[in-house]
């Protein structure tokens, strides 16, 4: 059943990379043009998180164009029941301080690097409080981020995740880690809120969780 499991995600995520669709029209669109609530001041769309001169020194980031915001909390269940073993570190050592560049609810106005033509290009408002987009930088009641896979193997109710997303990000330290990006493609909102899987009938969870 769990071999049928596996084939039938990894079909959907080929199918959804097939039929996916760009950052143009979406909520990570902040152009002028882009037609959402929150804009900047250029008619860009790649500049207000990349640049290909001035690209802000964050490592794995390609060619970033902002700056980073820090967790400064994170999933610790003082229970035991999770396996994965976390530590704000790790969590700041993820993809998350890129994510809370907008998402942290105060530094989307922040000056981007490398502005296009001298404009500024800055969204002209941040998320707002009761958005729902709006994490802050308290990760704490956030799924956990950060961990490497290994850590949780001997948990029987966690399949074998990185053969089916895609948690593999470089070596080293970023090999098979759970990441934001493990569930979130911030490039292709095909099956919404920038999943990387439809979650109907918690597909997207069942690809990690076997409950």
């Amino acid at each position: 059943m769990k071999k049928v499991l596996v084939l039938a995600v990894l079909a959907a995520l080929v199918a959804t990379s097939a039929s996916a669709l760009s950052i143009k029209g979406t909520k990570h669109d902040l152009s002028t043009t882009g037609g959402q609530t929150i804009q900047g001041t250029s008619d860009e769309i790649c500049v207000y998180c990349h640049t290909p001169h001035g690209a802000a020194a964050v490592g794995f980031a390609p060619l970033w164009n902002r700056t980073v915001a820090n967790a400064t909390a994170f999933y610790n269940n003082p229970a035991g029941s999770i396996n994965a073993t976390t530590s704000l570190a790790g969590t700041n050592n993820s993809d998350a301080p890129l994510c809370l560049s907008c998402h942290d609810g105060s530094s989307l106005t922040g000056a981007l690097n490398n502005p296009p033509n001298g404009t500024g290009g800055n969204p002209v408002s941040n998320l707002g409080a009761t958005v729902a987009t709006n994490l802050g930088t308290d990760l704490s009641n956030d799924h956990p981020i950060g961990f490497v896979w290994s850590t949780v193997a001997a948990d029987t109710e966690i399949n074998s995740a990185q053969a089916i997303l895609p948690v593999n990000f470089g070596s080293g330290a970023y090999a098979n880690s759970m990441w934001c990006s493990s569930c979130h493609n911030v490039h292709d909102n095909a099956v919404g809120a920038f999943l990387n899987l439809d979650n109907s009938g918690s597909n997207l969870c069942l690809a990690c969780h076997e409950k």
